[in-house]
Order: C-alpha cells, then sequence, then structure tokens
C-alpha cells in the first residue's frame, strides 16, 4: 500500500486484504482502474480534478485508487474505471466510464461539493449588496431629512 500526499494506492494481488480495508473507511471516494486500459488512462485528468477537490474539502473522504488485481470481489465491479462515493452512513453510489470533469464525476456520485463545503460565493456577495443598499437609503433619508 502506498500514499501519495493522502491518497492510498493499491496495485497487486497480494494487495486485496489492504484493500478491503481502505473500503471500510468512511467517507471513501474510490477509483477502480485497469492498468493499460485505454478509457481508465483518459479518465486520468478528470479523477486527479476530482480527487484535488474532495482534498480541499473541510474534513474530506479518504480518496483512494485501486488496481484490478487489488479489487476485492466484495467491491461489486464489473469494469473499469469504476467510481464509488461512500458516504459516512455508508450508502455507496457508482459511476462508471470516462468522465470530462472532475466537477462530473463528483455531480455523478452525489459527492458534496466544495461550493457547499467552503461557502457559497453567491452569499457573500448578497451581503455586499445588502449593505449597500442600507448605507444609500440612510444617506437618501439623511438628505431628505435636511431640506
Amino acid at each position: 500500500m502506498s500514499r501519495t500526499s493522502s491518497t492510498v494506492v493499491l496495485e497487486g494481488a497480494a494487495k486485496k486484504q489492504d484493500a478491503e480495508r481502505v473500503l471500510q473507511k468512511r467517507p471513501l471516494l474510490v477509483l477502480f482502474f485497469m492498468n493499460g486500459c485505454p478509457h481508465c488512462e483518459s479518465n486520468k485528468p478528470a479523477w486527479d480534478q476530482a480527487k484535488k477537490k474532495m482534498k480541499m474539502m473541510k474534513g474530506g473522504a479518504t480518496v483512494a485508487e485501486i488496481e484490478a488485481e487489488a479489487t476485492p470481489d466484495s467491491a461489486g465491479v464489473s469494469g473499469f474505471p469504476t467510481m464509488k462515493y461512500i458516504d459516512a452512513s455508508g450508502k455507496e453510489t457508482v459511476t462508471t466510464g470516462e468522465k470530462q470533469s472532475g466537477d462530473e464525476i463528483l455531480k455523478d456520485l452525489g459527492a458534496p461539493s466544495t461550493r457547499s463545503a467552503l461557502g457559497s460565493a453567491r452569499r457573500r456577495g448578497t451581503h455586499r449588496r445588502r449593505t449597500r443598499k442600507l448605507r444609500h437609503r440612510t444617506l437618501r433619508n439623511y438628505v431628505s431629512l435636511r431640506k
């Protein structure tokens, strides 16, 4: 089992026990892939984006990459690439095939987005507009009182 900056990468048939141990962690974002698979290779940039976003999140999920030979039978994987998100309550969401972006992967899996985890920029903008309107209204009332 190797770790690359908080990502667990499991390759080889001898790693099945480690894979079963990793699959018990919650929440978990996991990619099941096969070395040499063209679909897995073309999916790699989108997976890296999704992985980066999950790591940015406060209290983010464990991220794992499990190679075909290390995939336990209990994982229920029938094709590659397969991505799974298992939330804290144990609910599993699965998506397969190539994806265009990390956002698409996280959306398909129903994983929490970074926007909801980090706070919405829209709310901050709304607060600024309210403050500006209040200042304007106060100034307008002050000017009308002076007449």
